[in-house]
């Protein structure tokens, strides 16, 4: 939901992540993972733990130094039914 993926950004911003269940089920908010794509891969799960629902993440005034940044989105519903997503942020200077 935010920021805009095609938009460039300067921090801090709001990370906005909706989650969209599927045929009834409820999303398990403690299946949430969040991974920086680097090498080294980094989890920052524990990072954004707090700003994690059922309903998605919603993580006010994130920081992210400049430059393109893709981060892996892992959920699970209830049944254990498990997506994955990789999402880009383009952060200017």
């Amino acid at each position: 939901m935010s920021p805009d993926p095609q938009a460039t950004v300067k921090g801090p911003f709001d990370l906005k992540i909706k989650f969209e269940p599927r045929g009834g089920n409820k999303i398990d908010p403690q299946s949430v993972k969040l991974a920086y794509l680097k090498s080294p891969m980094v989890d920052l799960t524990d990072r954004v733990k707090q700003s994690i629902t059922d309903e998605g993440i919603n993580l006010e005034k994130a920081t992210i130094p400049p430059g393109e940044h893709q981060i892996k989105v892992t959920v699970k519903d209830a049944e254990g039914r498990e997506t994955n997503a990789v999402i880009t942020i383009m952060v200017g200077k």
